[in-house]
């Protein structure tokens, strides 16, 4: 880290007021300085054609001679029309002006700049949304309402001039520009009104636009990881279009060539790539590549702690603004008191932990699990960094508060709350919400093993300690009372965070849950437990193999279930991890079992899988999603669970999607990236099989697994098409994301790359929407997770 950064965090009170943004790395600050080769004014004020304009959504529509004024109250006495009774995920509305457009072609263009100032007054984030309609070839928006449709956080009360690459928008035919916002609720400072002025709208031809769909990056641009490579693991970064046969390392400080090697040539189906390769350098230091007069910024090469120490201190800071129920600095004051749930008559606010993503929603399992990886993190910072160390255990320990503050202590729990909104902390009025109660097993289960875990990582405080074995020992007992009553058919619930967990992965998590309560107290029922839901796991996997091209046999991966018709996938949650968490757990507190070699074949077994998956996107780093049988979606069940808010033509999209994927045999298909339809973005997806990697790499001493735990990082912050960085303030070209109620934060990590249509390629436009482009704690948390274990091997 360097002495400004290390400034930045003292300055910040070692995180307790957020970092700054660092804008001057920004994907923003880069696209305000590219050349304009021709425009065209689509709108402008001054000229007084604001007639063309329609309202609609809350509010009013006003001119004013220079501009165009959009004005409503901050919230409505009510919810909006067809909203639920009860709020759930509702806003109070919104309110939108619409220019009308003659069926125009927009394709001589690749990006729209508008001139807007927004009013909004003590409003924590000015989020304003832009939306386009086109009726050509490829009609937008979409059936989901995803694509083009962006979100911007503005400057309050300044004039912000926005930039948006519409490179990749479909606009053959388009009829609609429409501008607007949501109107989130009052949170302590917001005043009665909102305000929104336009001023003009450009269309312009950029020279230098970014790619953003397909794997072939920008002609002349060297893909690497920004924030750097392992000392003892592979360092490779690529291009296409480079001039020349060599390429160079040089030290950033010094300028002096510390390595030359040739540029090597890897064919794809996507093409040919110049691969730069300099695994065998090792030497620490911070670097830069330049080859055929194309150069990088400065990375790290080092032992773990010197590569990814600052994404940890940037990932902590975000997970400190998405705090719920605390006042944050600059961001929001103590929110959602209000949110209230209620069981056998009592009342408690289900506010702590950390909100769940931008739209300030709450999960209990995603705040426990973020606080698991806060506490695995700080296991292994400690020898590096005291400060660190301090800071996460203070972070994980509000996280614990939440645990145990959202039980009921009788197997209930208050377990989630749909918002996107603010509210104003005062219960019994409209804008309250509830939060959903419920004894479910599958939660008992999980927050058992986070509890038995933390208890022995807070010595500090021991009477807490002792208490939250205890704790740990009875909601184990709540969860095997259930799953004796129900089994697996206990109802998941719709928009949990569980809602996907297959028969597997549910006894999986038993399994990992019933090896940490082994670990913490020795007592034998717990291992024998352990052994009797791993048994389960075990018969879920795919361990004989399918055969594939040229007859080898790919095996390793899991199904929902021991009838093995259905393969275990993730398309936006995602716990693929679990399996290996649970299989090294058991492996090595029960290293003498008789069935101890099963499970280490397991372990293998999957490892080698893993290794086949990362083949297939060579030369990125990004793992790919996995195996797909082609009747899968006839399994209705399983297809509803794995898949939200779906259309009735997601079945066929299915179909459709494995054809873009890689053809194993008549009966498998492989696909890079997740069939999916509503909910995209592949982060957790990804950070998950690496935080599986990881876990079975240090359990098994393999060098490769580790390095492909890491490689998942390295796409994150540059190592892919696109060039970007998806961490805010880490690395370089980094970009707004789609953080509808706090803004921008540094370390933010969205939920993910996405692909267009049925596609099976990387798709990841400026647009910011949900799902794909939500900041999300959770992969804040799998990425805190993986590192810790990159640390842990380092010993």
């Amino acid at each position: 880290m360097n002495e400004s950064f290390k400034q930045d965090i003292r300055k910040s009170g070692y995180l307790h007021r957020p970092l700054p943004i660092y804008h001057e790395r920004s994907m923003e600050k880069e696209q305000a300085e590219q050349a304009v080769l021709s425009r065209e004014t689509l709108f402008n004020a001054a000229s007084g054609e604001s007639h063309q304009w329609v309202h609609h959504g809350v509010g009013s529509l006003r001119t004013t001679g220079q501009t165009i004024q959009l004005v409503s109250p901050s919230i409505m006495p009510h919810w909006p029309e067809g909203a639920p009774a009860d709020g759930d995920y509702t806003n109070f509305g919104s309110a939108w002006m619409t220019l009308k457009l003659p069926k125009v072609n927009w394709e001589a263009f690749n990006r729209v700049t508008l001139k807007l100032r927004p009013d909004f007054h003590g409003v924590p984030n000015a989020y304003i949304m832009i939306k386009f309609k086109n009726e050509g070839a490829i009609p937008i928006p979409d059936l989901y309402h995803r694509e083009g449709v962006h979100g911007v956080n503005m400057d309050n009360h300044d004039w912000n001039m926005v930039h948006l690459d519409i490179q990749e928008l479909p606009r053959d035919v388009i009829t609609e520009l429409t501008i607007g916002y949501y109107l989130n609720g009052k949170e302590k400072a917001t005043g009665d009104a909102i305000e929104l002025a336009l001023k003009d709208i450009t269309l312009e031809k950029v020279d230098g636009h970014h790619v953003s769909k397909g794997w072939v990056p920008k002609q002349g641009e060297i893909v690497y990881s920004h924030s750097g490579y392992s000392a003892d693991g592979s360092k490779t970064a690529f291009a296409v279009g480079l001039k020349g046969e060599r390429f160079q390392l040089l030290h950033e400080v010094s300028g002096d060539v510390v390595f030359t090697g040739k540029l090597g040539e890897l064919e794809t189906e996507w093409g040919t790539f110049q691969v730069m390769d300099f695994s065998e350098f090792k030497q620490n230091g911070r670097y830069t590549l330049s080859a055929g007069g194309a150069a990088t910024e400065s990375f790290a090469i080092g032992a773990a702690p010197g590569v990814w120490h600052a994404s940890v201190w940037k990932s902590l800071n975000f997970i400190f603004c998405e705090r719920c129920g605390y006042p944050v600095p600059g961001i929001h004051g103590s929110c959602h008191a209000d949110v209230v749930a209620n069981h056998k008559g009592t009342l408690l606010s289900f506010n702590g932990g950390w909100h769940d993503a931008g739209d300030v929603s709450q999960q209990l399992i995603q705040s426990a699990e973020v606080t698991h990886s806060l506490f695995e993190m700080a296991d292994q910072v400690k020898p590096y960094d005291e400060d660190l160390y301090l800071r996460l255990l203070e972070e994980g320990e509000w996280g614990l508060d939440f645990i145990l503050k959202t039980r009921f202590g009788d197997g209930y729990r208050a377990t989630s709350a749909g918002m996107t909104r603010w509210t104003d902390g005062r219960i019994g009025n409209m804008d309250d919400a509830e939060a959903r109660v419920h004894n479910q097993a599958y939660e008992n289960f999980f927050c058992s093993g986070i509890e038995a875990y933390i208890h022995s990582r807070i010595p500090h405080h021991p009477a807490l300690s002792k208490r939250l074995l205890e704790i740990a020992k009875e909601d184990f007992q709540y969860a095997l009372e259930e799953f004796k009553k129900h089994g697996f058919d206990q109802k998941p619930i719709f928009w949990e965070h569980t809602y996907q967990s297959s028969e597997s992965l549910y006894m999986a998590t038993a399994s990992w849950a019933a090896s940490m309560l082994y670990k913490a107290t020795k007592d034998s029922f717990y291992a024998e437990k352990a052994a009797e839901f791993i048994a389960f796991v075990r018969r879920s996997q795919e361990l004989e193999g399918i055969e594939v091209e040229g007859g080898v046999r790919l095996s390793g991966f899991f199904y929902r279930n021991p009838s093995k018709e259905v393969v275990q996938h993730f398309n936006h949650q995602a716990r693929e991890h679990l399996y290996m968490m649970a299989f090294t757990a058991i492996h090595e507190s029960q290293g003498d079992h008789p069935e101890a070699g099963d499970w280490l074949a397991s372990i293998e077994a999957y490892a080698e899988y893993v290794k086949r998956l990362a083949a297939y996107t060579l030369p990125y780093p990004m793992l790919a999603s996995g195996v797909y049988h082609v009747n899968e979606h006839q399994d209705d069940k399983s297809f509803n669970y794995q898949h939200l808010l779906i259309d009735h033509q997601a079945k066929e999209d299915y179909s459709d999607q494995l054809k873009a994927g890689v053809k194993l045999n008549e009966a498998y298909y492989l696909r890079r990236f997740p069939v999916w339809f509503s909910f995209r973005g592949n982060n957790a997806i990804m950070l998950s099989q690496g935080k599986a990697a990881s876990a079975a790499g240090l359990h098994l001493k393999d060098k490769a697994l580790l390095d492909i735990a890491e490689g998942q990082l390295r796409w994150i912050v540059g190592q892919n098409p696109f060039g970007q960085s998806m961490m805010h303030g880490e690395g370089y070209r980094y970009a707004q994301q789609y953080s509808v109620l706090c803004g921008e934060m540094t370390g933010e990590l969205p939920v993910g790359v996405q692909t267009f249509g049925n596609e099976d390629e990387p798709y990841w436009p400026q647009f910011n929407n949900a799902t794909y482009k939500e900041v999300w704690t959770g992969v804040a948390g799998k990425w805190m997770s993986i590192v810790a274990d990159l640390y842990a091997a380092e010993v």
